[in-house]
């Protein structure tokens, strides 16, 4: 039945790719979508799929050299209210950056894991999203 409803609903109200986009971008957010599956979405589908989640900048020239973790989460961004909490949190296995899961607060966080080359997805918990943007 849902093979058969996800065809039909292809049919009618999405192209093949626009439908697989959206069924990607609800995996990603409410299911088990992958960190690969968030690496192949174009920067628009990416921006659309992540729209209305709170938002932060970074400079792309700090990535560059590294930032730690903790100063990323509590510091430049309010993703956390204090160092103490996202080391807490990062240590219980309840961060996740780019649907990657993270565990070593001492971790360094570089331009090499940008998507896109401009965008990190923060993920605090099962629900809570936020995009960082390199500028």
């Amino acid at each position: 039945l849902q093979k058969a409803l996800a065809k039909d609903i292809t049919i009618r109200v999405h192209s093949e790719a626009e439908f697989k986009t959206a069924f990607e971008a609800s995996s990603l957010l409410f299911g088990d979508g992958t960190a690969e599956g968030l690496k192949a979405l174009s920067e628009d589908d990416l921006l659309g799929v992540f729209e209305g989640v709170p938002q932060f900048t970074l400079a792309k020239t700090d990535l560059d050299r590294g930032v730690s973790l903790l100063d990323v989460l509590a510091i430049s961004t309010a993703i956390f209210p204090s160092k103490g909490e996202a080391r807490r949190m990062v240590a219980s296995g309840g961060v996740f950056i780019n649907k990657e899961r993270i565990t070593d607060p001492a971790l360094c966080i570089t331009s090499q894991r940008l998507l896109n080359n401009r965008y990190l997805v923060v993920q605090k918990g099962k629900k809570n999203y936020y995009l960082i943007m390199a500028e």
